[in-house]
């Protein structure tokens, strides 16, 4: 049931997409709002919810408000606070982040910061644990992760538009 209502989303969402990326080889899955032109990450946290555990690839189209890393990882988030639910984190491997690193001889926290990028990945909600004492506790959050792959699968959203259009 819930792998039906997932694809029941999918197909929703993807019916709403507006065609402002159009010439983009990125599937656009969720609604696009007009005002912003970024993706509606609460479609998103949904579908990785009724998909939990699986992942699943998609793309969109997000304002990167604050950035992180942990163990070599960059968290690119699209709210102020990573733990809020409508924030989607988009995460770059320590070998993806090192590659950035060299070709634009910058962090990708200080590039990204504050863009709207063009993201392709897995979409995966993963379940936080907190922890007392260096122990991990019996509390856990959810957050909702777009995984990126490779280096071309996340770029300026200016940047793509221009060459494409």
């Amino acid at each position: 049931m819930r792998l039906w209502t997932a694809l029941l989303i999918l197909l929703l969402a993807g019916c709403s997409s507006t065609s402002q990326n159009s010439g983009s080889s990125l599937p656009q899955t969720a609604k696009i709002d007009d005002k912003s032109v970024t993706t509606d990450t609460m479609a998103y946290r949904n579908l990785a919810a009724v998909i939990y555990p699986r992942s699943f690839e998609t793309g969109g189209v997000f304002r990167v408000k604050a950035t992180g890393s942990l163990e070599g990882r960059v968290f690119l988030n699209t709210e102020y606070d990573y733990r809020d639910p409508r924030n989607i984190s988009i995460v770059l491997s320590p070998e993806i982040a090192t590659e950035f690193e060299k070709k634009y001889e910058m962090s990708p926290e200080a590039y990204f910061l504050k863009k709207r990028v063009l993201v392709k990945g897995q979409l995966v909600q993963v379940k936080i644990w907190f922890s007392s004492n260096g122990k991990r506790s019996n509390k856990y959050y959810y957050q909702t992760h777009m995984r990126v792959s490779s280096l071309d699968d996340i770029s300026l959203m200016n940047a793509t538009v221009s060459n494409v259009g």
